[in-house]
């Protein structure tokens, strides 16, 4: 049988499901904790989108929007379902498909050790704006810089 996947806007419903995707995504920084997903979720900027695999939440983004652009706070995918195609995918989902018309660009930042999301946004075409020194806790206390990035949607279906 062939699993079929799905994406689909995520509500407050999903916060129990999108606290446990982080936790096991980015063991070295710890889950968000299920209330702030929740409080980001009730606000007017903030928006979620989710990939699912056969009714099962395998990944999820987590964006705020001011003014033109969009910030992505979160992109996880469960570590054993990691493609580049389902962020890929969850990304290309929000231009076509945003409720804000008019986006410009996409901001975020990376940990300068997360080597696979550099790799993956490189590929999308990010270009490096500067960096915020130790800006990331590890869970063992060690401090990491986060890469700032962005990219044009100049050109692409909004």
């Amino acid at each position: 049988m062939t699993a079929r996947e799905a994406i689909d806007w995520l509500s407050v419903s999903e916060v129990a499901n999108m606290a446990a995707l982080p936790a096991a995504a980015f063991r070295e920084t710890g889950a968000w904790e299920a209330s702030a997903i929740e409080d980001l979720l009730r606000q007017p900027t903030f928006y979620a989108l989710g990939m699912y695999t056969d009714a099962e939440l395998m990944s999820f983004l987590i964006v705020q929007i001011a003014v033109d652009g969009a910030e992505i706070l979160t992109l996880a995918t469960h570590p054993e379902r990691q493609r580049y195609v389902r962020a890929a995918r969850l990304l290309a989902f929000f231009v076509r498909h945003s409720p804000i018309e008019g986006l410009h660009s996409w901001l975020l930042d990376v940990a300068a050790d997360n080597q696979s999301a550099i790799a993956f946004y490189a590929i999308l075409g990010v270009q490096v704006d500067g960096r915020r020194p130790e800006f990331y806790i590890r869970l063992e206390g060690q401090r990491i810089d986060a890469i700032l990035m962005s990219i044009s949607l100049a050109g692409q279906a909004t």
